[in-house]
């Protein structure tokens, strides 16, 4: 899929979702950043986003911030969310995560917001609580809301089954380069020389059947995406 048609879909992904959480009562506001940590994961596709929607300037720095945060520690994913569904579906054993703490602040705050905001990608998104995370340790999320992050994290690599995937800042860091950037947009990146892994296409659905007629309506908007 050529790459204005994969960012136009991306756009409309996001539209849906942001339609979807005005909808849902949540604890999070403005400077709220608890779950702002090394943990995000996101797409080529995503990170692609982040740099070509940057004025120049903001690109620096975030090439600067990231090129800084090289050494924190975090979230390296050993599988995509399309693999982790494959193996689900056929019953296999999963591969042992990387269990190394990844809960350093993330490095593109700026006075507790976040520097990309606007083009955030949807592992920050679909960060929500229906109560402050620092009340509890973690974020209260209820299943249906869980189930459709599930699809529109599937939703979201099936767009960018020829990409990569990857902790936020290792992605970042491959595309800070202008050269991988173009290789990207044209098909030709190679995840596993870059330290990413490949994504897949989304061949099985991990939707709880129980949950499916209340999803149905926002799979009918995502199915009408051209992607």
């Amino acid at each position: 899929m050529e790459i204005d048609r994969k960012l136009k879909a991306l756009d409309r992904i996001y539209a849906v979702y942001d339609e979807f959480i005005r909808a849902q009562e949540t604890a999070c506001k403005t400077h709220c950043h608890q779950c702002c940590t090394t943990h995000v994961t996101l797409t080529t596709l995503e990170a692609f986003k982040i740099y070509e929607t940057l004025p120049p300037g903001e690109r620096e720095k975030l090439f600067r911030r990231v090129r800084k945060a090289i050494g924190l520690k975090r979230f390296r994913p050993v599988l995509t969310t399309n693999a982790l569904a494959e193996l689900c579906a056929e019953d296999e054993d999963l591969p042992a995560e990387n269990e190394t703490p990844a809960n350093e602040k993330c490095p593109l705050l700026t006075e507790d917001l976040c520097s990309i905001y606007a083009s955030r990608p949807f592992n920050c998104r679909c960060f929500i609580s229906r109560t402050p995370c620092g009340e509890k340790g973690y974020a209260d999320v209820d299943e249906v809301t869980l189930a459709v992050n599930t699809l529109f994290l599937q939703t979201v690599e099936h767009v960018d089954a020829d990409g990569c995937s990857g902790n936020l800042l290792d992605v970042l860091e491959v595309l800070a380069s202008a050269e991988k950037r173009t290789a990207y947009a044209e098909g030709a990146l190679h995840c596993t020389g870059n330290g990413l892994i490949a994504n897949r296409p989304m061949q099985v659905l991990m939707l709880p059947p129980e949950q499916r007629e209340r999803i149905e309506p926002i799979l009918s908007k995502l199915r009408a995406i051209r992607i």
